[in-house]
């Protein structure tokens, strides 16, 4: 243990590292988890680890009482600085405290790659059916505005509005988009997480703007985000005059909204966020293995071609616990369709994940590994020296013993 400082700031300093501290976050952390859990049968995953998890502060359900707990932000923030003066900082360092350190620097290796996985990390799908090729995958929460030359049929240019700059609309509000190279601009409005499109003859009166005969009706969000299909309104002006009559976008609408500006046709849809991939997947088949007697899968995987930037063709195999790792993404098998029998050809639903520290948690564990084993091994020898000094000194002591009493 390191010694006890005298000044007021290096009391406080110790503080931030002392063992008491260590135990109330940990218990924190139990309780969010905990809470967090059992608010999930209300809210769903996604809405509560936002809540517990990607917050400062929670105001945590807990039976029929509310309390008010550090989030998961704080928690882990203050843990982290807890680790370093308590664990790497203040520490006596000696022999005896090398695998302590090496411990603690691996657990600081994990925190850091799980600081990195929260701020970069894009996680999404590509669906896809047989004989079909992607290069790209979508977000399944996010959404983004494309803008597209309908008429171009190869090299098509994409102009993109992220959702952040819209995804605050709502009411009256309106957001104006300007590009030099466009032929004009986009006003968007009434920006709306969940909404279903609804005939404005048959409900009453229209909380939004008709366009033939529809307008978008606002739903409640659902606790699983992923379920929530957006929708915002949009006009094409030029010069302040309007180019076409306000219309909407629906997120799942199977074709784009196209007008005529500049003498083009141009496109413009609603969608989750499109990440490109550095290669592209082409399926060749998807196969799914039920279970004897059911039509519950036992196991599902897909063959594809990853086709890479210089044309080459790679041929290989996608399962649930054998992911493809490449070029920074990761993926994976994690569905399939049409379900329960449904109608249709079926397709393979393939997860992404682009996270540029995966390979941190591999990393993280093996520092650990080290440091615990390194401490074993270091008690160990320490005991085996200590059990061989006392016998050696058991033996003395017995000849010592037997010479006193021969001279006797």
């Amino acid at each position: 243990m390191a010694k006890k400082p005298k000044t007021l700031p290096g009391r406080v300093f110790a503080q931030f590292g002392s063992i008491w501290l260590t135990i109330a976050l940990l218990t924190n952390l139990f309780l969010l988890t905990w809470l967090g859990t059992l608010e999930q049968v209300e809210k769903g995953i996604h809405q509560v680890q936002a809540e517990y998890f990607e917050s400062w502060w929670v105001l945590a359900k807990a039976g029929p009482l509310k309390v008010l707990l550090p989030g998961g932000y704080f928690t882990m923030g203050l843990f982290t600085v807890n680790l370093v003066i308590g664990g790497l900082i203040r520490i006596r360092k000696s022999k005896a405290t090398i695998g302590v350190i090496i411990g603690h620097v691996g657990i600081a290796l994990m925190m850091i790659g799980g600081l990195v996985e929260h701020a970069t990390s894009d996680y999404g799908r590509i669906v896809l059916h047989t004989g079909e090729e992607g290069g790209e995958f979508q977000e399944y929460e996010g959404w983004e505005v494309a803008i597209w030359d309908a008429d171009a049929t190869s090299g098509v240019q994409e102009y993109i509005i992220p959702g952040a700059q819209f995804t605050g609309l709502d009411g009256a509000a309106l957001r104006t988009f300007e590009r030099a190279d466009l032929p004009f601009d986009l006003v968007l409005s009434r920006f709306m997480e969940n909404c279903t499109p609804k005939r404005a003859a048959s409900s009453g009166a229209p909380d939004a703007p008709v366009v033939e005969g529809m307008f978008l009706s606002e739903q409640a969000k659902d606790p699983e985000n992923e379920r929530n299909i957006a929708g915002l309104y949009v006009k094409a002006i030029n010069g302040g005059a309007a180019l076409h009559e306000e219309t909407f976008l629906f997120g799942i609408e199977q074709f784009p909204w196209v007008f005529a500006a500049g003498g083009k046709n141009w496109a413009v849809e609603l969608r989750h966020t499109v990440h490109s991939m550095p290669f592209r997947l082409r399926l060749v088949k998807f196969t799914k293995d039920d279970h004897p007697g059911m039509s519950m899968a036992r196991a599902y995987f897909s063959d594809v071609i990853k086709i890479d930037a210089d044309g080459s063709e790679h041929p290989l195999r996608i399962e649930m616990n054998k992911p493809l790792r490449e070029k920074g993404l990761i993926v994976y098998q994690s569905g399939f369709g049409p379900q329960d029998g449904g109608l249709g050809e079926p397709y393979s639903v393939l997860a992404v994940s682009k996270n540029p520290s995966d390979r941190i948690p591999w990393i993280s564990v093996t520092v650990i590994a080290v440091g615990l084993l390194w401490t074993f091994l270091a008690r160990l020898l320490g005991f085996l020296g200590k059990e061989r000094r006392r016998a050696l000194k058991a033996a003395g002591q017995s000849a010592g013993s037997g010479a006193e009493t021969k001279a006797a």
